[in-house]
């Protein structure tokens, strides 16, 4: 009997030794869990600003694309109708004489040597980006 009281006693020792250590690693894992989770929450605000952001500039990217290629397209059309030699070299090749068999006709697109091309609209950075101080 006292055996089996000694070897009870041990196992009672043991037990609130380790209903001492769930407590304190209870207290731990609360404590940092809730530390932890205050900067979880400011760090996933923080994230959706710059996703926020981030969607922004994708649009920006987009936009500039689509400016850039409709005045790729308008400077194509304005190199066919004008041609793609300046005119100060025009100028010099016809002063060179030529046989008359080799001048050509001049060509119907000719005709109107000053039409104006209209200027594209332009964006403007500063509509998309606020001067923001950084961050």
């Amino acid at each position: 009997i006292l055996c089996l009281e000694k070897s009870l006693e041990e196992m009672l020792t043991r037990v609130d030794e380790f209903v001492g250590m769930l407590d304190m690693i209870r207290n731990d894992t609360s404590q940092i869990v809730n530390e932890n989770l205050l900067k979880i929450q400011h760090k996933s605000d923080e994230m959706r600003q710059i996703y926020r952001r981030i969607d922004k500039l994708e649009d920006f990217v987009k936009m500039v694309g689509a400016n850039v290629s409709a005045m790729e397209e308008q400077v194509t059309q304005a190199e066919t109708e004008l041609g793609t030699l300046p005119s100060a070299f025009k100028k010099i090749l016809r002063t060179i004489t030529v046989p008359g068999f080799l001048n050509k006709q001049a060509s119907p697109r000719r005709s109107a040597p000053h039409q104006r091309q209209e200027v594209p609209s332009v964006f403007r950075t500063d509509d998309f980006f606020s001067s923001q101080p950084k961050q």
